[in-house]
């Protein structure tokens, strides 16, 4: 059979069938996703639509404000880097060859100890006050200067009020005077208590040359150390008793006695520490000795050499108050900072004799003519916060930076950190324990350590409440001579309300903590200002008790006044 021609198979027919079908229905799912793009466009078209609605544009305005704050903090940030890159810098020193925060030790001030309950000691090393460091950046500079520029303020104050007032201007000078008046006296007494000291280190020479040439654990050994010890107690009695009593047959000024009573336990400090650091030492050597002599049975005990009295000199001197046989030194005297350190000290001096004049005096002067309100005593309180704490930053300048650098310019004296960032505190804890860091080494050493490793072994509260008892104890006895009265708000707040915020506030460690303490320094500054000023203003204008005993410790500022 033949096919017939231009017919196809039914096979090719199926093909051709399917072919068309898959065609029909790619088209209708390209018009599908046709539609859906339109779709899709028409609902961005929505979405720019409700993006330009007020919503939209809070939000866009929600992210401008993002993007600036992170930049501004990117900003801040590398300020802060720069800040920080300047103080990890080399700076040129003053021939001591220091570097800021060259590394992460620096600023350590203790060396851990190897033996267990044996605290720590005091380690002294090359190192500049934190100021010193600080105001070589001119961020911090300006600080200083803006204080300068109060300082010239109230100068011209002091100066157009006396010229408007009186005609005439004394610029301080007046206030200064009375301050410090029979300063000849001052000199002739710390004279005769300078000396005293060289006395005392001629006997402790004596003790330990003889001390040597007796057997040990004998009666005579026995005798020479209690006795030595007794004589000791003796002259530290003695110190404290005549210089008082100079100061109370002279009738000196107040700020005239200040400066013996600090003196006088500064150097009372000083004895302290060389007999207490030297004392144990020596026999420590010397039971050695005799236990290798009696090891050996060769004579090799000597007797254990005293430090030099060039050693015991400098240390009379030294802005430090813990006694080493040798401190770092620097290599030479600059001169210049010398000058310009001590120059500082005596414009601090004007620069607390203005406040007193522009802001203290004026208020106190007549105190005691009227009746004491209560309504009076807050405003009174209040008005001396400023005054208090530019006071009290004008005591830690001049005497814990100005003063006690130029001592230690002038002596080559390296480690010169005599405080630390008080300023940072977040808590009384920290605060104390470095604001004063030479006054608290001696604390530390001398009365913490003792009453932690002898007295009361490992009982840290018992230590702290000693610590803070003879600071409060001589903090109050210098107010109490000074002034000629006892009111006892130094050793109350110190003592007292110090000592119950260092464990309350210990753990803080947030910006709140910092404010929380500068806030109470105000206020306590404040305090102490104007219940000092009322006391001593009222002992001027009112008539004494008949007891002249209990004229010394009941306050005439409660009861006194004239109608």
């Amino acid at each position: 059979m033949h096919r017939r021609r231009g017919r196809t198979s039914p096979s090719v027919e199926r093909e051709e069938v399917e072919k068309n079908l898959r065609y029909l229905e790619e088209n209708e799912e390209q018009e599908g996703n046709n539609q859906k793009d339109d779709n899709n466009d028409e609902e961005e078209d929505e979405d720019v639509l409700r993006a330009m609605t007020v919503e939209g544009i809070r939000d866009r305005m929600q992210q401008m404000r993002q993007d600036v704050l992170e930049q501004v903090n990117e900003q801040w940030n590398e300020m802060l880097s720069d800040v920080l890159q300047r103080l990890e810098a080399n700076v040129s020193g003053s021939g001591s060859g220091n570097k800021i925060f060259e590394d992460t030790d620096k600023y350590v001030d203790r060396r851990k100890s190897q033996k267990e309950g044996i605290l720590s000691d005091k380690r002294f090393q090359p190192r500049n006050s934190l100021l010193t460091d600080l105001f070589k950046i001119k961020h911090f500079r300006t600080i200083y200067n803006i204080f300068v520029v109060i300082l010239i303020i109230l100068f011209i104050n002091t100066a157009v009020c006396d010229i408007v007032d009186t005609g005439s201007t004394h610029l301080g000078v007046r206030t200064i005077m009375l301050g410090f008046g029979k300063f000849p006296t001052v000199i002739n007494i710390w004279l005769l208590m300078k000396g005293s000291t060289f006395a005392l280190y001629i006997i402790f020479s004596f003790w330990a040359s003889q001390r040597s040439t007796l057997p040990a654990k004998t009666l005579p050994r026995k005798i020479l150390d209690y006795g030595c010890l007794a004589l000791f107690i003796l002259y530290q009695a003695a110190f404290i008793a005549l210089p008082v009593k100079a100061i109370l047959a002279e009738d000196l000024p107040p700020v005239s006695s200040l400066v013996v009573l600090m003196e006088q336990v500064r150097l009372l400090m000083k004895t302290h520490a060389f007999v207490r650091s030297t004392a144990p030492k020596m026999m420590l050597e010397e039971s050695q000795k005799l236990q290798k002599t009696q090891k050996s049975q060769v004579d090799i005990s000597g007797s254990s050499k005293c430090p030099g009295f060039s050693k015991f000199l400098y240390f009379m001197f030294a802005p430090t108050l813990v006694y080493r046989d040798s401190y770092p030194r620097t290599q030479q005297i600059n001169w210049r900072k010398v000058i310009w350190n001590y120059t500082e000290v005596v414009l601090v001096v004007f620069y607390v004799a203005f406040v007193f004049e522009r802001f203290l005096v004026p208020d106190f002067r007549q105190f005691g003519e009227h009746p004491l309100e209560p309504r009076a005593l807050i405003l009174s309180i209040f008005s001396t916060m400023m005054p208090g704490i530019l006071v009290f930053l004008c005591g830690f300048y001049c005497l814990l930076h100005s003063w006690m650098n130029g001592s230690a310019e002038l002596l080559r004296f390296a480690d010169r950190m005599f405080y630390k960032d008080w300023w940072n505190s977040t808590s009384y804890d920290a605060y104390y324990r470095t604001w004063n860091v030479v006054v608290h080494d001696w604390l530390y050493t001398y009365i913490y350590k003792d009453m932690y490793e002898i007295v009361t072994p490992r009982n840290k509260v018992l230590s702290t409440f000693t610590v803070f008892a003879v600071s409060a104890i001589f903090h109050e006895y210098i107010l109490a001579f000074a002034f000629r009265f006892f009111y006892p708000v130094m050793l109350l707040m110190f003592g007292g309300i110090g000592l119950v915020l260092v464990f309350l506030t210990r753990k803080h460690d947030k910006a709140g903590g910092n404010i929380f303490v500068w806030l109470t320094l105000c206020i306590g500054s404040g305090v102490l200002l104007s219940l000092y000023s009322m006391e001593y203003y009222a002992r001027i204008n009112c008539p004494p008790y008949q007891d002249s005993f209990l004229d010394l410790f009941l306050p005439r500022s409660w009861t006194c006044h004239r109608l």
